[in-house]
């Protein structure tokens, strides 16, 4: 509705890697990524909804780690989370406690205490 405030709130973009590849993650530094499944915890407290469609995008500057990332691999789910408070940690931690899944440590966590915000949930 016109006048409402933009959401707020956390996602995830589940993300599909179709073949190896060294990806240059910013000043991460180069990282050699297997085919699989990965999921990344992210958070837009500004507006949610742009920071999801942004993330879709092809046409974007390489901000934020994951957009090295996602110029070779193509989201194929969004799940976002709509609260007043930031829950990236919290999200990032649950993803990580119920899926077992492999962190890529300092990936997507660099402004907060996390190990990472980026997780490999599945090999193909």
């Amino acid at each position: 509705m016109p006048g409402d405030k933009p959401s707020t709130g956390s996602y995830l973009l589940l993300i599909s890697l179709e073949s190896k590849k060294k990806i240059k993650i910013g000043s991460l530094g180069t990282f050699e990524f297997q085919p699989g499944i990965y999921c990344y915890v992210g958070s837009g407290m500004n507006n949610l909804d742009k920071r999801v469609e942004r993330h879709l995008s092809d046409d974007k500057k390489k901000h934020w780690h994951i957009d090295y990332f996602l110029e070779e691999a193509e989201v194929v789910a969004t799940v976002k989370f709509k609260t007043k408070e930031d829950m990236e940690c919290e999200l990032s931690r649950a993803v990580s406690d119920i899926s077992e899944g492999t962190p890529v440590e300092g990936f997507g966590s660099s402004d907060c205490g996390c190990g990472a915000h980026f997780y490999i949930l599945e090999f193909n």
